[in-house]
């Protein structure tokens, strides 16, 4: 079989990295384009990915930008399906996908875990072969038929204990232990959900990095850089694909990214949530487990929950094994669901 995916963030590397090896193993071909992205390009070469550079995400916010952005999204998809001849498309809520795979007259398989970017579930849903969203997802895209629940979280798809297990060397590169450390993770609102968020302020932001500094070592992750000589003592140096090890021997993490937040989850590492948009997955965490996630912008009540995470004193492997004791191996089943299409879709196992 030969499969086209296109990826659009970092996250969606690792959501099918793990699949892409599994499945050339058994002699499929992939044809991979990407985002021009510094950090997506260094974990795709990392990876051993080969991989068709198309163009960037516009600097410019609103909706006319992003239709533009999927229309040139969608040539470079159609571009290569004339010379890779895919029988299947695969990507995460990748409406270029779905509609070149309808041109094309191919199934095409997404996932999907963000309930709150609708104008893209308006685009792919009645194009798209299925579409497979997590147990918290808690959204009805329209089509029972097409939309697929599965037991797990969609970061497992890396960082489940059958493909990732914490490395503690890569500590000594920053020399510091575990638990002696606390990640702060600040975004750039430049994707399209993002439109109408407020974040916290630069003088809170600062405040929080100070609060924390007073007893932890802390290492600050930008996704935009940004001039400002107050950051430069805690800018983290290191290369993404040892982020993962860092967060899992983490004493907790302040984050603005739903993603890293949730990964931090699966592995048992406590976070606080500080960005105004309401995502499932964290809406989940917080609600089950709210000794160790926390989500708000209330710039007291973040303090608050800083001072509650320094003096919590928890076991991350056990917490991260009891999420694996209530879920599945997501990339396992992903696999098998893209093997047996379209009989997978009318299995009563989807959820097992």
């Amino acid at each position: 079989m030969k499969i086209l995916i296109d990826i659009n963030h970092p996250a969606h590397v690792h959501y099918f990295r793990n699949f892409i090896k599994l499945m050339e193993a058994k002699g499929h071909q992939f044809c991979i384009i990407n985002r021009d992205s510094k950090m997506i390009n260094q974990l795709l070469d990392y990876y051993g990915i080969e991989h068709t550079i198309r163009n960037k995400r516009p600097e410019k916010k609103g909706t006319v930008p992003a239709l533009l952005n999927l229309v040139k999204m969608t040539l470079w998809c159609i571009r290569k399906s004339f010379s890779f001849h895919p029988d299947m498309y695969v990507g995460f809520g990748s409406s270029c996908c779905a509609i070149t795979s309808w041109l094309f007259r191919k199934p095409s398989i997404l996932m999907d875990d963000t309930n709150h970017n609708v104008m893209n579930h308006k685009l792919y849903m009645p194009v798209c072969s299925a579409v497979l969203t997590p147990f918290y997802f808690g959204k009805d895209l329209g089509n029972k038929e097409k939309q697929i629940t599965f037991n797990a979280y969609v970061e497992q798809l890396y960082l489940h204990s059958s493909y990732f297990n914490k490395n503690e060397h890569v500590l000594e590169e920053l020399n510091v232990r575990p638990k002696e450390y606390v990640i702060i993770r600040y975004i750039a609102y430049d994707a399209h959900h993002d439109l109408n968020a407020h974040p916290l302020s630069s003088e809170i932001k600062k405040k929080i990095v100070n609060e924390v500094a007073k007893r932890y070592r802390v290492f600050v992750s930008l996704e935009k850089g940004v001039n400002d000589p107050f950051y430069d003592d805690y800018i983290l140096k290191i290369s993404p694909e040892k982020m993962h090890d860092l967060e899992a021997n983490a004493k907790f993490m302040v984050t603005e990214g739903a993603t890293m937040a949730s990964e931090a989850f699966v592995l048992g590492t406590p976070y606080i949530y500080i960005n105004p948009l309401n995502c499932c997955n964290i809406d989940y965490q917080c609600s089950n487990y709210s000794n160790r996630c926390f989500q708000t912008t209330n710039d007291d009540e973040a303090l608050q929950f800083i001072h509650q995470l320094m003096d919590l004193q928890i076991d991350c492997d056990a917490e991260r094994e009891k999420v694996e004791e209530q879920t599945i191996n997501p990339t396992a089943y992903f696999e098998s669901f893209v093997e047996h299409f379209p009989e997978s879709k009318y299995q009563d196992n989807r959820t097992q």
